[in-house]
């Protein structure tokens, strides 16, 4: 058992499989399969394997409170990715080292739309040349990765009925979101694609987008949460700039 943990809740439409899975990483792989292949699809390629229905985080929350996979509360960190994201396996490392060396809560590689095909939902998350990686107060949901405390934490408050929409603000509220313990790792980027595969995203099969919004603002209004503006605190700035 490796001290990192990589967790994605897989579909069929996907290549994750050919990135995240050189010998040399420094963390195990746990997949939640929800798609229909009748066969054990992807099981030779991660160290732990369950038939699941359902999206990264409602799935993930399942497995958190299984009484007979506690040992995933012993990683020291967990990444709890999309499976479509673009990333290597050396870069996926070094974000994991990113996260032990400067103590941080959570983290994400930001996103390089260089060749425009990398969907940017939050202006803050795009790639900064101008900076190795920048504080923040936003995370985005779809490439968390978690210190030992803080998915201890945000397990505590999330609810399943939340697919996508919302999850990341509700994270960094129950956390405190104007402490330095977030980061945007500029020196390793990532592309969500826009270029699905598929007449309908899969988000969407597990719940439309009007559900989802609606059940955001459900807890938004439960635990009174106001949005805030994104911004930057401080960073490591690249050497020559």
């Amino acid at each position: 058992m490796k001290k990192n943990l990589v967790f994605t809740s897989a579909g069929d439409v996907t290549e994750f499989y050919k990135l995240w899975f050189d010998e040399h990483r420094n963390y195990d792989i746990y997949i939640y399969y929800y798609g229909n292949d009748n066969s054990n699809k992807y099981i030779e390629y991660c160290d732990y394997y369950k038939k699941e229905k359902g999206s990264k985080f409602q799935n993930f929350y399942k497995l958190w409170n299984d009484n007979e996979q506690k040992f995933i509360r012993d990683y020291e960190r967990i990444l709890i990715i999309d499976d479509d994201i673009i990333m290597s396996t050396d870069d996926i490392n070094i974000l994991f080292e990113y996260s032990e060396y400067y103590n941080l809560w959570i983290l994400q590689p930001s996103f390089d739309n260089i060749n425009d095909n990398c969907i940017i939902s939050h202006p803050i998350t795009e790639k900064n040349n101008y900076y190795i990686f920048r504080y923040t107060n936003f995370i985005e949901v779809n490439t968390m990765l978690f210190s030992n405390y803080a998915i201890k934490k945000c397990m505590e408050i999330y609810d399943p009925i939340l697919v996508g929409f919302g999850i990341d603000w509700l994270f960094l509220w129950y956390l405190g979101k104007d402490k330095k313990k977030y980061a945007i790792i500029d020196s390793i980027s990532c592309v969500n694609p826009k270029n699905k595969n598929t007449d309908k995203r899969e988000i969407e099969k597990l719940q439309s987008n009007e559900t989802r919004l609606y059940n955001w603002n459900y807890i938004r209004k439960k635990y009174n949460i106001d949005l805030w503006e994104h911004k930057n605190y401080s960073g490591i700035r690249l050497k020559n700039m």
